[in-house]
């Protein structure tokens, strides 16, 4: 897989700024800049993340997964979530979630449970067993994580993360506003205080 350089974006940003003054007469094209920017960093965070070699025996998808079961349990939510709400919550199509949640089933690390007032719905839970795996995989694999944002000074880190804050709240200000057709497709804050991952 060619995975551009930093010097190829550099060739992508100024070809964004000549074709949108060319076309549109639009001089000012930073916002385009940093959203491709930023879709760019997310990428790559999650090529790492899924090539981490620490933990082989689970891909990043199938780690995300258990990890949103895992916080939504901490905070209360015992009954599981709904393979959609996954599905949404992964930004992934529901064929892939569903073949996600078979290969984590396989494993034992989570079970299907039946909506008792539905029965033709069901819950997707975590098994002790993927509770013990997340205990047990948790600490290295926020090592490797940490690893990747260590290029970062302590006040840049502190510094990016308020900006992204101040743009989250924006966007999901925006996504909620009246009207807007896609605010059924933002899942709801899990908690306002985070739980920890990893016991003490």
């Amino acid at each position: 897989m060619h995975h551009h350089s930093a010097t190829e974006f550099e060739d992508i940003r100024s070809g964004i700024h000549e074709h949108f003054l060319k076309v549109f007469g639009i001089e000012d094209t930073s916002a385009i800049e940093l959203f491709v920017l930023l879709q760019r960093v997310a990428h790559l965070a999650r090529l790492i993340d899924n090539e981490l070699g620490e933990d082989i025996d689970l891909s990043g998808p199938r780690w995300r997964l258990l990890l949103r079961l895992f916080i939504d349990e901490q905070v209360g939510n015992p009954d599981g979530l709904t393979p959609t709400v996954l599905s949404h919550s992964q930004r992934v199509s529901k064929n892939t979630i569903s073949a996600l949640l078979r290969g984590l089933e396989t494993q034992g690390l989570i079970r299907r449970t039946l909506v008792p007032s539905d029965l033709r719905a069901f819950h997707i839970q975590l098994t002790q067993a993927g509770r013990d795996y997340l205990y047990a995989n948790a600490p290295k694999r926020l090592k490797a994580m940490q690893r990747m944002l260590s290029v970062l000074e302590p006040q840049e880190f502190d510094q990016m993360t308020a900006i992204l804050n101040k743009l989250h709240h924006s966007l999901l200000g925006q996504i909620h506003a009246p009207g807007c057709a896609d605010a059924a497709d933002v899942p709801a804050p899990l908690a306002d205080k985070p739980t920890p991952l990893v016991e003490e």
